[in-house]
């Protein structure tokens, strides 16, 4: 308010100067006519210096305001009777033709140039418009390509001060509280803790007056809510439309400020959704897995303490399997979840040496020989195939990771077929192929994600195993994804390109 009032204080001694410049100058102009027609009035004739007076009302017109304009039109009234219209130097006038043309003169005088003159003002008005619309624009179209808080502060302060010569800063609201936070945004070199008490009480009661502050402060307001406080400083003062295309900035800068706290606000509550989500897929993937071992242990352990149980050599060695069993259950859950973590912490460096691919599958095989026994495995690796450059002990376990997993959807008997080979001459291709019922071609694309289980088929894992695998994959700019078997069954594909 006080801003505003300064402003219109300024704008009225500022219309009252201009006006009173422009009489002195229409003054003179009409002085100089006269001092020029008078020697020559009798060779032109004083019918000429009526309409030489005339002209230059209409001149005149295109660049002094209303008001000068009729006192030009008055002033030519009074200058042509007294001292071109005879008889001369008197206000009387023989001829009634000539009193006709003295009104006429001044009826067209006057109405052609408050004419003249409005169609300036439109004229004015609507380049000002123009303008107008082009800096709304040009604001519009920078907020509109920022996205964060801090973004469309920074994007408000440069227009802020390539248009007006104004410094700005920001105070928003707590999300949570009705109050103002003391986090800025903006020229930081315009806070203080006399600033922020004003625009707490601002922000607090919008009828608060400030008085005497070098920053003037302004609601930043959207349907009768306040979002925050925005400080202007400013060297110059505005007239009445500088100051209401400077509102209209603050109104677009307020709309964007929302839209953004608003993205933030959806995207925190999604990312509270999708992580209460996580962690009850990950409680119920976990918690599944643990009761399986734990029944396990906690049967074997009650059967150890039974006495003809323990006296039976033959128990005792099954009870001992079923434990180192469920052992292996549990540390490979650990093992699972530990990798996930290390691989998405960003911290994990690749030990990267050059390997045989065949001793690498080789490694991988054997590491499961014992799970393997109950199915058949085909190797075909082809010959002379370029060595690999990889982190042999993450890549290893990418491969067991997924045979693991051909080994539990595979039944007793079936067959998993492994095999490397060159395609295109560029491109080396890791296939897992087993004869189980594969899956669903809508679950293709997820088999990959954390957590997911195909529904319909047993559970045999933490549903880890192959987004660990995948992730191990991309690290090594490697490829990896699934396609059913036309006859029965899942392959999963590795594909490293050797360009």
């Amino acid at each position: 308010m006080v801003l505003q009032m300064k402003i219109n204080n300024n704008n009225n001694k500022a219309i009252l100067r201009t006006g009173f410049f422009e009489i002195i100058i229409v003054f003179f102009i009409v002085i100089f006519i006269a001092i020029v027609c008078f020697p020559i009035k009798t060779s032109i004739g004083y019918q000429t210096v009526g309409l030489i007076f005339l002209m230059s009302v209409a001149i005149m017109s295109l660049f002094v305001g209303r008001t000068a304009v009729l006192f030009a039109a008055i002033m030519n009234f009074v200058v042509w009777n007294y001292f071109f219209i005879p008889p001369l130097f008197t206000f009387h006038i023989d001829n009634f033709h000539d009193v006709i043309a003295l009104f006429a003169n001044l009826v067209v005088a006057i109405v052609g140039g408050v004419l003249i003159t409005k169609i300036r003002k439109k004229q004015e008005i609507l380049i000002k418009s123009q303008e107008k619309i082009s800096l709304l624009y040009s604001l519009l179209e920078s907020l509109n390509n920022a996205t964060t808080v801090n973004e469309i502060v920074n994007k408000a302060q440069y227009e802020l001060v390539k248009n007006f010569s104004v410094e700005a800063i920001i105070y928003l609201k707590e999300k949570q509280l009705n109050k103002l936070s003391d986090a800025l945004y903006g020229n930081s070199e315009l806070h203080s803790e006399q600033g922020f008490k004003i625009a707490s009480n601002l922000f607090e009661n919008s009828n608060f007056i400030q008085s005497n502050v070098e920053v003037q402060y302004e609601r930043l307001t959207l349907a009768q809510s306040s979002i925050g406080i925005i400080g202007l400083k400013s060297s110059q003062n505005f007239d009445t439309d500088k100051s209401n295309l400077l509102k209209s900035f603050i109104v677009q800068i307020s709309l964007a400020l929302n839209r953004a706290i608003n993205i933030d606000i959806e995207k925190e509550n999604q990312i509270y959704m999708e992580s209460q989500k996580l962690f009850q897929t990950v409680l119920n993937s976990v918690s599944h897995e643990l009761k399986t071992p734990i029944a396990i242990i906690t049967t074997a352990i009650s059967n150890l303490n039974d006495e003809k149980t323990s006296s039976n050599p033959e128990l005792r060695r099954q009870i001992c399997e079923d434990l180192n069993s469920a052992a292996k259950r549990l540390n490979t859950l650990v093992d699972h979840i530990l990798d996930m973590a290390k691989l998405e912490s960003g911290y994990l460096k690749l030990n990267l040496q050059l390997c045989d691919v065949g001793d690498i599958v080789g490694i991988a095989i054997n590491e499961l020989k014992s799970e393997m026994q109950n199915h058949k495995i085909n190797v075909n690796i082809q010959d002379n195939l370029p060595l690999l450059k990889v982190d042999i002990n993450l890549f290893k376990q990418a491969l067991i990771n997924i045979l693991h997993n051909a080994i539990i959807y595979t039944p007793v008997g079936g067959e998993i077929s492994i095999s490397v080979y060159i395609q295109d001459n560029d491109l080396l291709i890791f296939e897992f192929s087993d004869t189980g019922t594969g899956v669903p071609e809508e679950s293709l694309l997820k088999l990959f994600e954390k957590f997911y289980r195909v529904q319909g088929l047993k559970s045999g894992g933490t549903g880890l195993g192959l987004a660990i695998a995948k992730t191990i994959v991309e690290i090594h700019k490697g490829t990896i994804f699934a396609k059913n078997r036309e006859s029965a069954g899942l392959s999963v594909l590795i594909i490293f390109n050797l360009a």
